[in-house]
């Protein structure tokens, strides 16, 4: 009998049956990251952290770096255990800043999304090996008029609009994060 507990041993999956198979990982816990724009030297950029519990959403905050404004706000998510698939969306206002300059900024906002895998990493077993990777859009509203737009710029503005006119600007970027805590707490 001990020969057959020996051998069975050698044949026994890392882990044991729910640990996940297939390259699956626990998606359970607090992760830090960036977006990166996909275009080279736009100055645009953003950091967030993000809350995965064993049941709920996922919540954290995002802070996103443009060429003119930054902003700040709530991003709320969910990841499924199975898939390993992180779906996220995100809202933000502009920070305002103290100083003799006055900011706009009822007159601003971003919503994205994001789409990411998270995975683990081969160069090591450390909880940090645990990564998201992927991609988020994010569209930056000025509702301003559309005398403030630069279509230079890739703002989109309807040729229709009269009143309350805004501009958008559609930024893509490559997720990057990492598991910081097995915890979500």
């Amino acid at each position: 009998m001990c020969l057959v507990f020996t051998i069975a041993q050698t044949f026994a999956i890392s882990g044991g049956p729910w640990s996940g198979g297939k390259g699956i990982v626990g998606v359970v816990g607090t992760y830090a990251g960036t977006f990166q724009d996909v275009v080279v030297g736009s100055n645009n950029l953003a950091v967030f952290t993000l809350s995965v519990p064993q049941t709920g959403l996922a919540t954290g905050t995002v802070l996103i770096f443009t060429g003119e404004r930054t902003f700040s706000g709530p991003m709320t998510g969910l990841a499924d255990p199975n898939t390993d698939i992180l779906e996220a969306t995100l809202q933000g206002i502009p920070v305002v800043t103290s100083g003799s300059t006055t900011i706009e900024t009822l007159n601003f906002h971003t919503d994205g999304n994001v789409h990411a895998r998270v995975r683990a990493s081969k160069k090591t077993t450390s909880i940090s090996s645990i990564r998201i990777r992927g991609t988020a859009e994010v569209k930056t509203t000025d509702t301003r008029s559309d005398s403030h737009c630069n279509p230079n710029l890739g703002y989109d503005s309807s040729p229709t609009c009269t009143t309350n006119c805004c501009c958008q600007t559609v930024t893509n970027y490559t997720v990057h994060g990492f598991k910081q805590s097995d915890s979500s707490s």
